[in-house]
């Protein structure tokens, strides 16, 4: 298992429950997952070479990049080279680098925003001129909201792009139109097996500025409509050959009826997005997910029926060090479960990325009302306290 950080801790667990004998793999031995593992190995994970030795050694049957964009691409080089059940390289790679999935859709017919993939800021200047606002600006390949940035105005853009390429390991960054919609960004988690969707629900991704705070479900749209969405979701998986595995998916429809896939990541989500998933369709993501890293039989379908839940992921407004997360009584009764990453004391800076996460919680409703009040008022039932 490519990595032991918090959001994998559950995944970590349940291997060990299904009888495995688990190997967590990065280069921080003070990540939480690994107490929970057999045996530690510490190589980074995105050390392709030393992963793939490592595994060999260890006759390993089943390699997992769980809820983690970084280590998408060794898990798929590990199971091309040792025929591990598993994504294949050059899939996972189409899906992991956001400019070669754009060219991707361009060229295979769908939906696509405009946009230029710039290797040096100083190729900026030749298309400034062009560029369409608002815009976004986004390392193709960073994970957790890392270095994104929306832009209205060509104020900031430069300054976007060079924070943008701090974040990207291949040292590209993708500029592409920012595409505007009546509804919530739909967002949420698929599995694919034997190149087939067996499994996807998607709820409504909401923000503070272009940072994900939490996806809530069902998502508030046509049932015709959404089927058009998993359709054309399927249509991608299809076309880019992405054989087995968890999927992350977003999605943006247009006031007409316009689907554009922004994204569909080669791994499961994060913050706890399989266990939201479970929450609001019954259905065991994770454990599915398990199985088929190590070339077992699975049992999942979509949903019939979607409870309604929020996964929020909490974070500071402002800097300080962290006192408490306070929830009152009326919240409490309503979170299923609560995952706190951050310890009293700890330095916190304002919530931007997947760095400044201090928890994630998931909460059930009894009816949409109630949940679109509760996630309105949100701050003011959840808080981080912090000193300084």
């Amino acid at each position: 298992m490519l990595g032991g950080a918090y959001s994998q801790v559950p995944a970590i667990k349940r291997a060990k429950e299904m009888g495995y004998y688990v190997i967590t793999c990065d280069y921080l031995s003070t990540n939480p997952g690994h107490a929970f593992a057999d045996e530690y190995a510490d190589i980074s994970t995105t050390d392709k070479e030393s992963v793939l030795q490592f595994a060999k050694a260890n006759a390993v049957d089943g390699i997992i990049a769980y809820a983690s964009d970084p280590s998408a691409m060794t898990a798929a080089y590990v199971s091309d080279q040792l025929r591990l059940s598993g994504a294949d390289c050059k899939s996972t790679r189409l899906l992991s680098e956001k400019d070669l999935f754009r060219q991707f859709q361009k060229e295979n017919g769908f939906f696509t925003p405009d946009f230029y993939s710039i290797t040096k800021s100083d190729e900026l200047e030749h298309i400034i001129s062009t560029i369409n606002y608002p815009c976004m600006v986004k390392p193709v390949d960073s994970s957790g909201s890392k270095g994104v940035r929306r832009i209205d105005s060509q104020t900031g853009l430069r300054k976007a792009v060079e924070d943008a390429f701090t974040f990207s390991r291949c040292g590209r960054v993708i500029i592409e139109q920012c595409i505007e919609t009546p509804y919530n960004q739909f967002h949420g988690d698929g599995v694919v097996i034997d190149g087939q969707i067996a499994f996807i629900a998607l709820g409504e991704q909401r923000f503070k500025n272009s940072v994900p705070i939490g996806t809530s479900f069902p998502a508030r749209i046509d049932e015709k409509l959404m089927k058009n969405v998993y359709e054309e979701v399927s249509r991608m998986i299809k076309c880019s050959g992405f054989w087995c595995g968890g999927i992350n998916v977003e999605v943006r429809v247009t006031a007409q009826g316009e689907i554009y896939i922004i994204e569909i990541g080669p791994r499961t989500g994060g913050n706890y997005i399989p266990q939201l998933m479970q929450l609001a369709t019954g259905e065991d993501e994770m454990t599915a997910v398990l199985q088929i890293a190590m070339g077992e039989k699975c049992d999942i379908k979509s949903p019939a029926h979607i409870q309604y839940c929020f996964q929020y992921i909490i974070g500071s407004d402002v800097n300080g060090r962290f006192t408490e997360l306070f929830i009152d009584d009326y919240m409490k009764e309503k979170v299923v479960d609560l995952y706190v990453h951050k310890k009293k004391g700890d330095l916190l800076n304002e919530y931007e990325n997947s760095g400044g996460v201090v928890g994630v919680a998931l909460l059930r409703f009894e009816e949409a009302e109630e949940m679109e009040q509760d996630i309105k008022n949100i701050k003011q039932h959840i808080k981080v306290l912090v000193e300084g």
